[in-house]
């Protein structure tokens, strides 16, 4: 008889999620990168039906590369100024950099 059937010891928790569970969250944050973790928990618990607390859904999105910081708005410039800006940039293009 080869093998055994009995429970190994281990060190440590099992994970809660797969890994594919896991990748399938990164997904979703890539996807929508402003939605917050526990939202993304909920979705998880009414798709597979895990519950899962939304540190561990932080802790998977920064492990995926995913930090918790958000870009910050550019300013609104109107279409006037946008024009103005194209004049100045078309009229000193060629100039050198000591102008």
């Amino acid at each position: 008889m080869r093998g055994n059937v009995l429970n190994k010891s281990r060190c440590g928790r099992l994970h809660k999620l797969s890994d594919r569970d896991a990748r399938a969250l990164v997904r979703k944050g890539k996807k929508n990168p402003k939605i917050s973790a526990p939202k993304l928990a909920d979705q998880i618990a009414t798709a597979s039906g895990k519950k899962v607390h939304p540190e561990t859904v932080r802790r998977i999105l920064r492990s995926g590369g995913y930090n918790g910081r958000v870009s910050r708005n550019k300013p609104f410039i109107s279409s006037v100024n946008q024009q103005k800006r194209l004049d100045f940039a078309s009229a000193h293009v060629d100039k050198d950099f000591d102008f």
